[in-house]
Parts: C-alpha cells; structure tokens; sequence
C-alpha cells in the first residue's frame, strides 16, 4: 500500500483514536515506548482494579497489560472550580456540544446508558465507551474504536482504548481554586494483520497519536475557560443538548451560576475555523 492508499490509512488511524480521546475526556501529550516486542505493564499498578464493577476488570487488565500504544501525559493545571470541572468531565455529551457551537464539525454522540456513549465522526470512524470508575480523583474509561473505509469498506481497523483520567485539587494564595490533571491512555489495536503492519505504520500512528494527545490535552481546560468567561453561551448551549438529562443540565446551569464572575461576557466566544485554536482566538462579541 502506497502514496494515497497510505495517507488514507494513517488518517483513519489517527481520526479512530482522535475521535474517542477528544469525545471523552482529553489528553496530555507524552511518549512511552510499548506494545509489540515491549515489557507488559501491570494493571493494578495503574487503576485500582477492586474499585472497577468485576464485569469490566478482565478487558481492562488485558487492554492495559498487552497494549499496543501507551501514552502518559504531564500534569496540567488550571483555575477551575471543582464541581464545575468534574460536570464538563462527567458529561461529554454538554463538552461536546459547547465545542460543535464554536466550530463547524460532523462528530455525533448519542448518551446509550447512565454511564455509556456512542460517538461518530461522519468520516468512517465510531467508538462506543463506558466509564467504568468516577470518581473526583479518578476516571476510568473503556473505549472500543473502529475505523471502515476503502474501497468497498475493505479496510478496517478495531481498537480498545483505556483512558485514565487523575485530577487533584487545589487553592492558590489567592483563595482561587485550581485542577490539577493527567491523563493516561492504552491502546490495544485488535485488527488482523496488525502485527505485520506494525513496522511500516507504528511511527506513523504515534505520531498521529501525539499529535491527537496534544490538542486533545487542552480541551478541558479551554472549556472550562471558556465557560466561566461566556457562562450564558455555556447554559443556552446545554440547555439545548438533547443527549444530556434534564438533571445533568440543571446541575450545570447551577455549576455556571455558581462561578460566573462580575466581568464575564453576556455574549459568546467568536472562535475561528479550527476549534483546536480557540484559546488564542476566542474574542468577545
């Protein structure tokens, strides 16, 4: 396979993974070496397995212990109120949509159960995931991904993701509350013939995959951000979700109202074309 056959490869590759990473709950950029021809990890060194419902502990140890792609990302920080942060976390479905409000983007997602989403991205690409942990300390997230196209859909890429999301918090001199985060993700890719695909397309996909983590890594934060600073945008932009409950979003609305401050806009972010540079771009009308 060359030239488009590959170009086409590496973005469906790169767009399986984006599409969960920045649906869920976002990544920090980092490098670690694993997968084919690397030393296993060992699961309960990375999630506290007794904590996880017994029906979802196997997939996560084997996903962790036999990945293909492992990713952990530096902390980041950020002025955020607790509740407000753990809202945006919990339920991507309103993270989702105030994202699709500044930027035109054909990614769906679609609530399947109090704790469980599916999501497409109009290009080949669907995930469905289920957040086996919450807590205000730590999310676990198990993801399937899958990639159809080519010609005819001859080409197919499965994967299973875990997501380790560990936030910490807390207040500066000033009193204003902070989040501390990282994020670990676990890719295991399922596909037949991976393994002898692996050599040519593994630097391609990990690149990609830095790439997705990078962007990826900022989103809460900038949502958050954005949020506090437009908080009439964010309530019309969730009031207006139909795929989060009637209690999800009048805990946001109060979340909002909670921590809207004396200078915030009564307008909405103006964003440009790529929402990926809205902190830069964001402006007030």
């Amino acid at each position: 396979m060359t030239g488009t056959g590959d170009d086409r490869l590496r973005s469906a590759v790169g767009k399986a993974v984006g599409l969960m990473l920045t649906l869920s709950i976002g990544l920090t950029h980092a490098a670690t070496g694993a997968g084919i021809g690397w030393s296993r990890t060992e699961p309960s060194q990375v999630v506290p397995l007794e904590q996880i419902p017994a029906e979802f502990r196997e997939s996560i140890s084997e996903v962790i212990r036999d990945h293909t792609f492992h990713r952990r990302g530096d902390s980041e920080a950020f002025p955020c109120d607790p509740s407000l942060y753990l809202s945006l976390v919990n339920e991507p479905a309103i993270t989702l949509a105030l994202w699709k409000d500044l930027a035109d983007n054909p990614v769906r997602i679609k609530r399947t159960g109090p704790d469980s989403y599916t999501g497409e991205d109009g290009s080949g690409s669907s995930a469905a995931w289920q957040y086996v942990l919450r807590s205000p300390k730590i999310h676990v997230v198990l993801a399937n991904l899958a990639y159809v196209g080519g010609t005819r859909g001859s080409t197919r890429i499965d994967a299973r993701v875990v997501l380790i999301l560990r936030a910490g918090y807390y207040r500066e001199v000033n009193k204003e509350p902070y989040i501390q985060h990282d994020v670990e993700a676990f890719v295991k890719v399922d596909s037949k013939g991976w393994k002898t695909l692996a050599r040519t397309f593994r630097p391609v996909v990990e690149r990609l995959l830095d790439d997705q983590v990078k962007e990826a890594g900022q989103f809460i934060s900038l949502m958050t951000r954005l949020v506090v600073s437009y908080p009439n945008w964010a309530t019309e932009v969730a009031n207006r979700e139909p795929e989060a409950t009637p209690e999800t979003r009048a805990q946001f609305r109060t979340f909002v109202a909670q921590n809207r401050r004396p200078d915030a806009s009564e307008g909405r972010p103006v964003v440009m074309a790529d929402a990926s540079q809205a902190q830069g771009d964001a402006r007030r009308r």
